[in-house]
C-alpha cells in the first residue's frame, strides 16, 4: 500500500487508525489547541488587516485537498468510488462548501446553518471515521485538515467576528436539515446495491468502521435513532449559547433599579 492509496484499509494493517490511538488524539488535541488561540487572540485577529487573506489561503488549501481526494479515489478506487465520492450528499460536504461560503460572503444565514451542521459533522472525529486511514496515509491528512477546515471556519466567525447562535437557529438547522436527511436516506435506499453503495451520512448503516454507530439496529430503527442522536448533539452545541442569553438576562433584570423620583416627578404626579 503506497501514501497516496484510497482503497479500504483492513483492521489488520499497520496503514489501520485505531479509535482513540494517539495519531488520532493528537489530530483532535491539534484543533482543539487551534481553537483556543483564536479564541484568546480574538480581538487582535478582528483588527488584524491580513484576517481575510488568510481565511482566503485556508479556503484554497481546503478546495485543494478536496479536489485532491476525488482525483485520488478516480486514479486509486475506479469509476463508483469516484461518484460516491463526488456527489455532496455527505454532511461534511455539505459543511465544506457552506463553510467556503461564509468566507467568501461573511453572511450571517450562513453562520446560523455552518454552527449547527458543523459540529454534526465534526462529531465524527470521536467515531475516527476515516475509512480506517492511519497518520501514514494521505486520506488521514486530507481528512482532518478539511474537517479542520469547517471547525476553525466556525470558531473564526464566532470569535473574531462576533456571530452568535440563537435558539431559532437551532430550529432553523433542524428544520432544514431533517427533509435532508430523509431525502438523501431514500436515495441511499434507491442506490444501496453494486455497483453503487450509496450511504451519505451513513443513514442506511454505519461506516465500515468499528463506531457507536453500531449499536443503532438496522433499516429505519436506525435512521430515526441516528436522528435522534443528530438532535441531541445540536441541543447540546447550542446550550453553551442559551445558557449564556439566560445569565446575560438575569444579569440586566438584576441590575434594574428603580430610581427615586424627582421633585419635579412629584409635583407632576399632584398635578
Amino acid at each position: 500500500m503506497s501514501f497516496f492509496d484510497y482503497n479500504p484499509i483492513p483492521e489488520s494493517s499497520p496503514y489501520y487508525l485505531n479509535p482513540f490511538s494517539f495519531p488520532h488524539l493528537a489530530a483532535i488535541g491539534t484543533l482543539l489547541v487551534l481553537v483556543i488561540l483564536i479564541v484568546v487572540f480574538r480581538k487582535r485577529l478582528a483588527g488584524w488587516k491580513g484576517e481575510p487573506i488568510l481565511r482566503l489561503v485556508m479556503t484554497i488549501v481546503a478546495v485543494f485537498f478536496e479536489v485532491s481526494l476525488h482525483i485520488l479515489q478516480l486514479a486509486t478506487q475506479g469509476w463508483y468510488d469516484f461518484l460516491r465520492g463526488v456527489i455532496p450528499f455527505d454532511l461534511c460536504a455539505i459543511t465544506l462548501w457552506l463553510s467556503g461560503a461564509i468566507n467568501a460572503s461573511k453572511r450571517r444565514w450562513i453562520y446560523d446553518l455552518l454552527y449547527f451542521w458543523g459540529w454534526g459533522a465534526a462529531a465524527s472525529y470521536l467515531f475516527a471515521n476515516t475509512g480506517g486511514a492511519n497518520w501514514n496515509t494521505y486520506h488521514f491528512w486530507q481528512y482532518f485538515i478539511l474537517h479542520g477546515y469547517v471547525l476553525l471556519t466556525m470558531a473564526w466567525f464566532g470569535a473574531v467576528h462576533s456571530y452568535r447562535v440563537r435558539l431559532r437557529s437551532l430550529g432553523a438547522a433542524f428544520v432544514v436539515l431533517f427533509p435532508i436527511s430523509l431525502a438523501v436516506r431514500l436515495f441511499d435506499s434507491a442506490f444501496a446495491g453494486e455497483p453503487y453503495k450509496f450511504n451519505f451520512m451513513y443513514l442506511v448503516s454505519p461506516p465500515d468502521v468499528h463506531s457507536p454507530l453500531d449499536h443503532f439496529g438496522h433499516g429505519w430503527g436506525y435512521y430515526f435513532a441516528f436522528v435522534a442522536l443528530g438532535v441531541s448533539v445540536l441541543v447540546a452545541v447550542w446550550l453553551p449559547w442559551g445558557i449564556a442569553d439566560g445569565l446575560r438576562q438575569l444579569r440586566g433584570r438584576g441590575s434594574c433599579r428603580i430610581e427615586p423620583a424627582s421633585d419635579r416627578d412629584a409635583d407632576e404626579r399632584a398635578f
